[in-house]
């Protein structure tokens, strides 16, 4: 028996389980240094994956909503004006699907930093070094598990419009009527959920577990946490804070988003 498996190794296996699939899985590697980026690449096609390769957040938001990915690896610090790069584009990956499954592969290996992503929504956490057949397993089991669960890919999109509001993703801004609003992250991403779901009422509780991503608190903490952030979005949205025509309260119930 062998001590350790060979690369030869996943590339039997892979070709064995996947002889008779139509397609291949995509897998979108982002990853600014072009050589890991090009050593992890040639390792997933080997084994039998398909793979787009990016260096850059602007590029990856561009590829996410250009194609149906079954999986991002995704390096945090890629260089760009932002130094949390990587941990935008998971920011934005769960803000709209929450199942894609999203291995983080960095150097950044702190309990800290580990902490913030899976906080963020990522499935898993490599640090660098890596063995690559270890990467190749994780690949591996987390595609089986998601593709097993018949979960719906999805395109992440970087741009949302309703009404008189736009948002755009890779610059993180909200629009109205064509002019840039200054907003915390919260309230960015309470303004993605009422653009999603115009017209609507939406509960406290589903505001809270799609904005918040945490399991509910009691009511009164649930209500007042809401509250609390809706109030500081109106004062941006709205031409009169007091009477709100945008985000209007149902009582006992929710808020609906009126976009026009």
């Amino acid at each position: 028996m062998k001590d350790r498996l060979t690369d030869d190794d996943f590339t039997e296996k892979k070709n064995f389980f996947d002889e008779n699939a139509e397609e291949k899985e995509l897998i979108l590697v982002v990853e600014d240094s072009e050589y890991l980026n090009d050593y992890i690449s040639k390792n997933l096609r080997k084994n039998n994956y398909e793979v787009i390769q990016c260096h850059s957040e602007k590029k990856a938001y561009k590829l996410l909503a250009q194609n149906y990915f079954s999986l991002v690896i995704l390096d945090l610090n890629l260089g760009d004006e932002s130094k949390s790069s990587g941990m935008n584009i998971l920011h934005s990956i769960r803000l709209q699907d929450r199942m894609l499954p999203v291995m983080i592969v960095s150097s950044m290996q702190d309990d800290k930093t580990k902490l913030k992503g899976f906080r963020e929504g990522c499935d898993d956490f490599l640090a660098k070094p890596f063995f690559i057949n270890e990467l190749i397993a994780r690949v591996d089991r987390m595609i089986e598990r998601f593709s097993f669960m018949g979960m719906e890919k999805k395109i992440i999109s970087t741009e949302y419009s309703s009404g008189i509001f736009q948002i755009d993703m890779e610059k993180g801004l909200v629009y109205k009527n064509g002019n840039p609003l200054s907003m915390r992250k919260k309230q960015f991403d309470l303004m993605l959920y009422f653009i999603q779901n115009p017209n609507k009422i939406l509960s406290f509780q589903s505001i809270y577990l799609n904005v918040w991503k945490e399991s509910l608190p009691d009511e009164k903490t649930l209500e007042s946490n809401i509250y609390v952030n809706i109030r500081s979005l109106r004062s941006l949205i709205e031409e009169d804070k007091n009477n709100p025509k945008h985000i209007v309260s149902v009582s006992k119930s929710g808020y609906i988003f009126v976009p026009e």
